[in-house]
């Protein structure tokens, strides 16, 4: 009895040691998964600090524009207003085309007429050269069918648009730019200039 009441309590203490080593285990794991996953979120946020936003704002007196990150391309396509099928290409090998989404919001005016043409915008450094918006009708040629990407830059910001107070006109807008150009502005100039930054100037130096 007593042989057997020893070997059950050297059954029970190994159990509870067994256990104890079990909880410490657990415990160092779940400080290990603990300590991963703040590593995890701080790495998380290094990188949304460090990305740059996709829409970028900028208010004035009258207006605010919202322009999204510039799309590089060799050429476009679009269906214009009578159905023909266009295609777009930089005129020279040593020239892209930037693409840039561009969101006009009147915020103060009753009504505000707008006319969108190539001095309506541009695109380009501050320090440097900036390229006027392209007449996307003008400097496009028509063909028999439709690109395999015609509806990706859809609807073309151009043209005349009467902007009632609290609404916005949103569209793209074609620049045709010269390979190396730094694009680290929009230059927005009808009714009033507003500059909306994609780079900060100054920790440039």
């Amino acid at each position: 009895m007593i042989r057997l009441l020893s070997t059950k309590l050297r059954d029970s203490a190994h159990y509870v040691n067994r256990e104890r080593s079990t909880n410490q285990h657990t415990l160092k794991a779940s400080k290990a998964s603990v300590l991963t996953l703040v590593l995890v979120l701080m790495a998380m946020m290094v990188v949304a600090c460090n990305s740059a936003p996709d829409v970028h704002l900028a208010r004035g007196r009258s207006i605010e524009i919202q322009v999204s990150r510039p799309v590089v391309k060799t050429k476009m396509s679009f269906l214009d207003d009578e159905g023909k099928h266009r295609v777009v290409r930089p005129r020279a090998s040593n020239r892209q085309l930037a693409m840039v989404e561009i969101a006009v919001v009147n915020r103060t005016s009753t009504v505000m007429p707008l006319l969108i043409d190539e001095e309506a915008a541009e695109l380009g450094d501050r320090r440097g050269e900036r390229i006027e918006a392209l007449d996307p009708f003008v400097n496009s040629r028509v063909v028999e069918a439709a690109g395999p990407k015609e509806d990706e830059f859809a609807p073309l910001l151009w043209g005349e648009v009467q902007l009632d107070r609290d609404f916005q006109v949103k569209g793209w807008m074609i620049f045709d730019v010269p390979k190396g150009l730094t694009l680290g502005s929009v230059f927005w100039n009808e009714i009033e200039e507003i500059i909306a930054d994609y780079v900060n100037y100054f920790d440039r130096g």
